[in-house]
């Protein structure tokens, strides 16, 4: 599929936001929509009840020419080698529209 945005959701340890924040903006992406989320892949949180841990998602539109490079940045600001390191999902968009003044973006 040859699209023109992409977006970009990451899922990584809160502790990490900051960093990722920082090397975001460095790095000329500055729109970022951020939430805190609680859930369980392959890493299990055996210190909790329910084994899920607390993460945050990050996720951000952007040109698809750009996807690989914010993926790169997140993937190396968060890098330690372990298996709650996290997750980084890239999808295509199909439209994109601002709605204060309902133009598709560009």
């Amino acid at each position: 599929m040859n699209t023109k945005f992409c977006k970009v959701t990451a899922i990584f340890s809160s502790l990490d936001l900051k960093k990722v924040e920082d090397a975001l903006i460095a790095a000329g992406f500055s729109g970022m929509t951020v939430s805190k989320t609680h859930g369980r892949g392959r890493y299990k949180n055996y210190y909790a009840k329910d084994t899920m841990a607390d993460s945050v998602r990050v996720e951000i539109f952007t040109e698809a020419e750009q996807a690989d490079e914010i993926v790169d940045l997140i993937a190396r600001t968060v890098h330690k080698g372990l298996a709650s390191d996290g997750i980084i999902a890239v999808l295509p968009v199909e439209d994109l529209l601002h709605i204060r003044d309902f133009k598709e973006a560009q």
